[in-house]
């Protein structure tokens, strides 16, 4: 019996992607790939052609979106993460969803310290001073990490390999878990504490856990209040699970000291002011918009674009991720 050949197609692909998209496809017994730059929700009548969509984060295949997808049987993102996909109507429809469960453990903890190192040093600011035409480290003096203690909320994969890189520079470690893991706690040296404990004790906190309603504004207005005066706190897991004005708050109330963010609960709307200005938000929205690009523009915080993931080792392992997830699904169906 002949196999059935699917119509696939890669949405939201950035310039970097695409050669080693263009590379792999060739794995793949189809009617031909589509390659495109534009999101799904940007182009659902192209869309609605093909059978196997590869969506990133930035499509939102909601369940309107989703009723314009007729053909639609099987979604791969290319991401871990699938807080972008209706997970509920695809079960209802019988979409199946795959995504990549491992890329970049290691990709993403190495950021997470690059981010901390450059909060912790003002590397941003110092650099900014000299292409200014400044030559002094008058007013960029930053902290040491070694000795300091780091709280680790959420100590999974990419969690642990955080917990490894801060020991390695004589950090003491304290993490928030709930699948708690004895041995684990031993053999890295860290110390397994609740959320409360972490945020009081801690001099850096980074998150590591994934976007869940569980997870929604896991710090918050009311416990930020806990950290230690100075602190600073990293994000390179999903921007929903911090809750934008409190970190406004902290930081001009003293309690942080500076804030390294790869992402932020308003970056799928937020481009530029004009975006601002060009669309209808709810009250809470524009609240959460313009706390924004209050942090954005400040010296005291890092902003990077949700670049954590981008790394040619790690596109490539997810490049490659997806196209066996698509493969094994063609290969059953």
């Amino acid at each position: 019996m002949e196999r059935k050949q699917y119509k696939i197609a890669f949405f939201g692909v950035k310039s970097w992607e695409r050669p080693i998209i263009e590379k792999e496809i060739s794995q793949l017994d189809s009617f031909g790939v589509g390659i495109f730059e534009t999101e799904v929700q940007d182009n659902l009548e192209l869309a609605a052609k093909y059978e196997i969509i590869s969506p990133f984060v930035y499509s939102f295949m909601n369940k309107d979106v989703l009723s314009k997808l007729p053909n639609l049987k099987m979604i791969a993102t290319r991401s871990t993460g699938i807080d972008h996909i209706d997970f509920e109507e695809c079960k209802k429809r019988k979409i199946e969803i795959l995504s990549v469960p491992c890329y970049g453990s290691n990709t993403v903890a190495e950021y997470t310290f690059a981010l901390l190192l450059a909060i912790a040093r003002k590397i941003v600011v110092a650099n900014q001073s000299v292409e200014d035409g400044e030559f002094s480290p008058e007013g960029l003096t930053g902290v040491d990490i070694n000795k300091k203690i780091l709280g680790v909320i959420g100590a999974g994969k990419i969690g642990q390999n955080v917990i490894r890189i801060a020991r390695g520079f004589g950090m003491k470690v304290l993490a928030v878990e709930h699948m708690q893991d004895p041995k684990l706690e031993k053999n890295l040296g860290f110390k397994y504490v609740d959320l409360e404990t972490c945020l009081k004790e801690s001099d850096f906190v980074t998150l590591h856990v994934p976007s869940i309603p569980e997870t929604y504004h896991l710090i918050n207005k009311s416990n930020i209040k806990l950290m230690k005066r100075g602190s600073y706190l990293i994000n390179t897991s999903r921007g929903p699970i911090v809750e934008t004005e409190a970190i406004v708050w902290a930081l001009n109330n003293k309690i942080l000291a500076g804030a390294g963010l790869d992402v932020t609960e308003e970056e799928n709307v937020v481009e530029s002011m004009s975006v601002v200005i060009s669309k209808k938000y709810l009250k809470e929205d524009l609240k959460q918009v313009l706390s924004f690009h209050l942090l954005r523009d400040r010296d005291d915080v890092v902003f990077t674009p949700h670049n954590a993931f981008n790394t040619k080792e790690a596109i490539g392992r997810i490049v490659q991720t997806t196209i066996d997830n698509i493969k094994n699904y063609c290969s059953k169906n």
